[in-house]
């Protein structure tokens, strides 16, 4: 793999990729459907505020990939979002992208990373049924992938389900919380 980190800040081309990483990765993957350029370019904005970590994978000068960490607590921020492009998913990519992401965010002083990984599609086992204050805690922890759904790349990079919110997105569309104390051992 012959890959570059950078900051996505240094310049203009990386930005407008950025963005358009996002409409073709999420929107056309139906997990981010309302996603336009609009959208994109504020989401992207957001990430850039100076007090944020985002950073670029690039490959052969070309972003295949990007990660945005901003503060939710002071200690545990929180990871939106993170993307890669879909032809580049499943060779590595994303779990180096976290990793620097990680290692930024501890060698400033953050202990904890936060995701929340929405369930809009029907992708898991959580949005099969009507979840209760009673299931609630069953149904995470018998959770099931049924399409490729990242709360697993997640799980596999140290992450593990803290909770969920039912109906998060609307009727049978939950958020699957995650979680992982980045301080090393």
């Amino acid at each position: 793999m012959n890959y570059k980190i950078c900051c996505i800040k240094e310049s203009f081309e990386l930005i407008k990729e950025a963005e358009k990483m996002l409409i073709e990765t999420f929107s056309k993957a139906n997990m981010w459907p309302d996603l336009d350029k609009n959208k994109a370019a504020e989401t992207v904005n957001k990430c850039l505020n100076d007090k944020n970590i985002c950073l670029g994978i690039t490959v052969n000068n070309s972003l295949i990939g990007w990660i945005g960490l901003r503060p939710m607590y002071e200690k545990t921020w929180e990871l939106h979002p993170m993307v890669v492009k879909n032809d580049c998913q499943k060779k590595g990519y994303g779990k180096i992208l976290l990793k620097e992401a990680e290692k930024i965010a501890r060698e400033n002083g953050i202990i904890g990373i936060f995701i929340g990984s929405d369930d809009e599609t029907n992708k898991t086992s959580l949005s099969d049924k009507e979840i209760t204050g009673e299931n609630i805690f069953d149904e995470i922890k018998n959770i099931k992938n049924y399409k490729n759904h990242p709360f697993e790349f997640y799980i596999k990079c140290g992450y593990c389900i803290i909770g969920m919110i039912p109906n998060a997105n609307g009727p049978k569309k939950p958020d699957i919380l995650l979680w992982k104390d980045i301080r090393e051992n």
